[in-house]
């Protein structure tokens, strides 16, 4: 009997030194580092302001008064963290880019019946573009994971899109800087609909931070590289590359973690 109560001592004796082994805060950042999620998978709202502007930037007219309209994105990310400072990630979103504008448009073609005309003066004009969007990135690490800047690429394909210019007061011409007739009236609303591209490409950068432990909010400024008209519109003498800005909340619904040796 004494023999038992003896191994029993000497056995909680052995579990208690071993808990306190574990219990020290060397030993629970390298049960952490052992034990850390790998891979996550999470749900993303946000919103965007922004749209097409003209490049080179000189054509952006003088008189410009935007007006966003802010529009709920929701999506979808996949996450794989590296090392404790690189991780990479690839999303999909369903968006809505919407923004008005006042102003004031100098030689602006447009089709009158069989005739190409040119309209200066004062418009409304109105951009619509719903996409999905399928952004990849890099993300770097810092201030104790905690923050994050990244830098990527996304793809959009354009799912209905709208481009619309309505003059308001001006004149028009045959030809460019030429004045035929002055408009005093409303004329017919500009639509370029049929002229607008099915597909994006351009950079992504942006900063995140975690709120909670699986709560993210960031953001990101998107810099398109191809004209969102078709190749040879025969309405702009420029390009227009979509430009804009968001901010994104995501949030973990599961992370897989891995055991690491």
């Amino acid at each position: 009997m004494k023999s038992l109560i003896y191994c029993i001592a000497l056995l909680l004796g052995s579990l208690s030194l071993q808990a306190q082994e574990l219990a020290s805060p060397g030993n629970e950042k390298a049960a952490a580092e052992k034990i850390a999620p790998l891979i996550s998978v999470g749900i993303q709202l946000g919103t965007d302001i922004g749209g097409a502007v003209p490049v080179p930037f000189k054509y952006l007219p003088k008189t410009y008064n935007p007006y966003p309209h802010l529009n709920l994105s929701l999506g979808g990310r996949v996450s794989a963290l590296l090392d404790p400072s690189w991780s990479v990630g690839a999303e999909v979103t369903y968006k809505t880019l919407n923004l008005n504008a006042d102003a004031r448009v100098k030689n602006q073609k447009f089709q009158d019946k069989e005739n190409i005309q040119y309209f200066t003066g004062s418009a409304n004009m109105q951009q619509r573009f719903t996409i999905v969007e399928f952004p990849v990135y890099a993300k770097y690490h810092f201030r104790g994971k905690n923050d994050r800047v990244l830098l990527g690429l996304y793809n959009a394909w354009t799912l209905d899109g709208l481009f619309r210019v309505e003059p308001l007061k001006g004149f028009i011409g045959s030809e460019a800087d030429r004045f035929d007739a002055k408009m005093d009236a409303k004329m017919d609303e500009m639509r370029f609909d049929e002229s607008l591209g099915t597909w994006d490409i351009g950079l992504l950068c942006g900063y995140e931070r975690q709120i909670f432990p699986r709560l993210d909010m960031g953001i990101r400024f998107s810099c398109g590289f191809k004209d969102i008209f078709k190749h040879g519109n025969k309405y702009f003498d420029y390009s227009m590359i979509h430009m804009r800005g968001s901010v994104v909340l995501s949030y973990d619904l599961a992370r897989f973690s891995v055991k690491r040796s």
